[in-house]
C-alpha cells in the first residue's frame, strides 16, 4: 500500500513537472524579440512602398482619360472600370500583315533575345566548365583577364562600336540586326564567372573522373553530364540575360531606328507612349497600359522559374 502511494505521488510529480514545462515553452513560444517585430515592420513598408506605384499603373489603365484629366486630387481607384487604354495600344498602328505595332516589337524582342542569349550561354558554360575542370598553364591569368573585363564601362564605348560596325558595313539596313546579334554568341564574362562557381561548388571531380575512365570525351561530358546537373544555374543566368536582352534600348535605338519592321519591344513602346499623347488628349490610361504590357512578359517569366533561378543562385555561393 505504502508502495503504491509512493507510485503514485511519483506520478502526479512528473505530471506536474510536465506541465511546469510545456508552461515555459509556451511562454517561450509567445514571446516575439522585438528585433523582429521591428524588421517585419519595416519589410512590411518596404514591400508597400515598393508594390505601390505598380498598384497605381494597373488601377489608371482602367480610368477613363475623362477621369484621370478631371481628377484634382489623387484617387486610386476608378470610377468606372474602362479598356480605353488597352483599345488605344492595340489599336496604334499596324506595320506587318495587319499585326500592331506591340505584337510585333514583343517577337522581334524574343528572336533578337534568344538568338545571342542561347548560343552565348552555352558558350559561356563551356568557357566556365573548362576554367574550372581543366588544369592549363594561364588558366588564372586567362580568367583574371575574363574577370577584369567585368569593370569596363561598356556604355562608355558605345559610339566607339558604332564606329567600329559602321566602318564593315553592319548599320543601316537589314544589316543593323547584325551589332545585336552576333556579339552575344560568343559569351559573356559575367555568366563565365558565376558558372565557374557553380561548377566548383556543384560538381564533383570524382563523378566526371569516373566518366573520363568509362571512355567518355570531355564535350561527351559537357553535354550528358554537366549542362543536365547544372540546370538551375543555366536557368537563373539565363533569367538574369533575357531581362537584360528584353530591356535593351540603347543599341536597337542606334542601329534598328531607321529600320522599324525590326524593333523590339521597347523601341515600340516608346513609340506608342508618344503616339497616344499626340491623339489630343493626355492619355496617362493608356501610358499605364503601355507600361503593364511591357512589364507582363517578365513577371510570368519568373513565376515559372523562380524555383531554379533560386536554387541556382544558392547553389553557386556554396563550397565544394
Amino acid at each position: 500500500m505504502k508502495e503504491n502511494v509512493i507510485e503514485m505521488s511519483e506520478r502526479l510529480e512528473a505530471v506536474a513537472v510536465g506541465r511546469e514545462e510545456k508552461d515555459k515553452k509556451s511562454k517561450k513560444k509567445r514571446h516575439i524579440p522585438v528585433a523582429k517585430i521591428v524588421t517585419y515592420i519595416v519589410l512590411a513598408l518596404y514591400t508597400v512602398i515598393l508594390f505601390a506605384p505598380f498598384v497605381i499603373i494597373i488601377f489608371t489603365s482602367f480610368m477613363s482619360d475623362a477621369e484621370i484629366t478631371a481628377n484634382t486630387s489623387f484617387h486610386l481607384f476608378p470610377k468606372k472600370f474602362v479598356i480605353e487604354g488597352y483599345s488605344l495600344i492595340f489599336g496604334a498602328g499596324t506595320d506587318f500583315e495587319d499585326m500592331p505595332n506591340i505584337f510585333l516589337g514583343f517577337i522581334n524582342t524574343l528572336w533578337q533575345t534568344l538568338i545571342p542569349l542561347v548560343g552565348g550561354l552555352l558558350v559561356s558554360a563551356l568557357v566556365a566548365f573548362v576554367y574550372s575542370k581543366f588544369k592549363f598553364p594561364g588558366r588564372k591569368a586567362l580568367f583574371l583577364i575574363t574577370v577584369l573585363t567585368m569593370t569596363f564601362p561598356l556604355g562608355a564605348f558605345g559610339f566607339v562600336g558604332y564606329l567600329f560596325y559602321y566602318n564593315i558595313g553592319w548599320v543601316g539596313g537589314v544589316k543593323g540586326i547584325l551589332p545585336i546579334i552576333i556579339p552575344g554568341l560568343f559569351g559573356s564574362a559575367t555568366m563565365i564567372f558565376f558558372l565557374r562557381t557553380y561548377f566548383d561548388s556543384a560538381l564533383s571531380n570524382e563523378v566526371l573522373e569516373a566518366a573520363k575512365i568509362d571512355g567518355a570525351s570531355s564535350m561527351r561530358i559537357f553535354f550528358s553530364m554537366v549542362l543536365p546537373l547544372a540546370k538551375p544555374a543555366l536557368i537563373a543566368q539565363f533569367l538574369l540575360g533575357f531581362v537584360g536582352g528584353y530591356n535593351s534600348y540603347g543599341a536597337a535605338l542606334m542601329y534598328l531606328y531607321r529600320n522599324k519592321s525590326l524593333w523590339n519591344l521597347q523601341l515600340t513602346l516608346t513609340e506608342m507612349v508618344a503616339f497616344v499623347s499626340q491623339e489630343g488628349g493626355g492619355y496617362g490610361n493608356a501610358q499605364c497600359a503601355v507600361a503593364i504590357m511591357g512589364m507582363l512578359p517578365l513577371i510570368v517569366l519568373y513565376i515559372f522559374v523562380q524555383k531554379y533561378f533560386i536554387e541556382g543562385v544558392n547553389i553557386g555561393g556554396g563550397k565544394e
